[in-house]
């Protein structure tokens, strides 16, 4: 295992002042900075398998909690030093049991909530005591007949709640809102919405013999942030904002002069060769991706990342990579080109952004100062 690199400068200095919202007239004056940090892993490995997909950061911004999958322990990056200062062995299954997590999510009161697609896990701060809520078991107070929750559990900032899609038992058929659940009693509040009903024109489906082999999914990003809940998809530049103390829904359309406003709508949604799926999710994949919403504390800024196809070389794909800044009100304020990958883990650290790397299988971030 290599030591520590030495950290890369890039060094990267942009002035801009071009307001890119049409409603927006008043300058914006951004430049930012970027490094290269490679965490220690000492003698050791860091598992990157799922691209830090089954992490967070603790609540005083010190560390990050990484999930190893495969060997069933937590991997704590001590986010000061860039180190690897601790392996916390877990189980699979039992008492103590981590189950399948697909994310994890660490409250403000420091518990660590093991998200799977049936299931939440609940450990208090010292891993040794946990409570089990069952979705598929357990009575959901709240439910019409023939009314089930989704399998997007996002869990409060707080840990008292999640926010999940409902709707018909039918799979074919889409959600039809946002659920806020409370974990303490299984109640759920209903907060009807249209997103998942546009998100189903995009929906692609695998047919061989008449028998269903596969279908795509059309991942809803859901943001909790105090009394607001942002809810957004990749297939549009838009938001809609969930205001808790009202129950009542916002919907911000935005503008992008670098990429389209709305992903294509695939030319055949229903197929029955593998091929045609491979060749959807080719061209879906290069139509405009847009990602789910960060805030900045610090700066109180919400950011917003997207791609879409440039240009093509031979067999080869580039993509534009963009930035999108909004105010605290969610009124966007400026756009570019941003040299960051649109996947991978990302998180605001004392006004800085991180950005996951895997650089020859040892871990890395690219670290983002910006001045506004």
């Amino acid at each position: 295992m290599k030591k520590l690199l030495p950290i890369i400068l890039l060094s990267i200095c942009l002035a801009c002042n071009r307001p890119t919202e049409e409603s927006s007239q008043e300058e914006f004056e951004f430049s930012y900075s970027s490094d290269t940090v490679m965490v220690d892993a000492g003698d050791d490995f860091i598992y990157l398998r799922r691209a830090l997909g089954i992490a967070d950061l603790s609540k005083d911004e010190k560390q990050l909690y990484n999930f190893n999958f495969d060997a069933t322990e937590l991997e704590v990056i001590d986010l000061e030093q860039m180190k690897l200062v601790d392996r916390i062995k877990m189980e699979k299954e039992g008492p103590l049991g981590t189950g399948f997590p697909r994310y994890l999510s660490i409250s403000d009161d420091g518990k660590f909530f093991f998200v799977g697609y049936t299931d939440i896990r609940e450990f208090d701060p010292s891993l040794q005591n946990q409570v089990l809520y069952q979705f598929r078991s357990d009575k959901t107070i709240g439910l019409e007949e023939g009314e089930t929750l989704g399998q997007e559990f996002q869990i409060s900032q707080n840990g008292q709640y999640i926010l999940v899609p409902y709707g018909p038992e039918n799979m074919d058929e889409p959600k039809t809102g946002i659920a806020i659940l409370t974990l303490n009693d299984m109640t759920v509040k209903k907060i009807p919405m249209n997103l998942w009903q546009r998100t189903q024109d995009y929906l692609v489906t695998l047919y061989i013999d008449g028998k269903l082999q596969s279908r795509s999914f059309e991942q809803v990003d859901i943001l909790p942030r105090k009394e607001q809940v942002l809810i957004s998809s990749h297939n549009f530049n838009e938001v809609y904002v969930l205001d808790l103390k009202t129950d009542s829904i916002t919907h911000k359309t935005y503008h992008s002069k670098i990429t389209a406003d709305t992903k294509k709508l695939p030319a055949k949604t229903t197929l029955d060769a593998p091929e045609q799926m491979r060749d959807a999710f080719t061209q879906m994949n290069e139509n405009v991706e847009f990602g789910g919403f960060y805030f900045d504390e610090v700066n109180e800024k919400f950011f917003r990342f997207s791609r879409e196809l440039d240009r093509k070389i031979g067999d080869s794909t580039v993509f534009k990579e963009v930035v999108t800044i909004f105010d605290k009100d969610l009124n966007q304020v400026h756009e570019e080109i941003f040299p960051i990958n649109y996947y991978g883990l990302k998180f605001f650290k004392e006004g800085k952004l991180y950005s996951f790397l895997n650089i020859d299988d040892e871990l890395g971030f690219a670290v983002f100062t910006f001045d506004f």
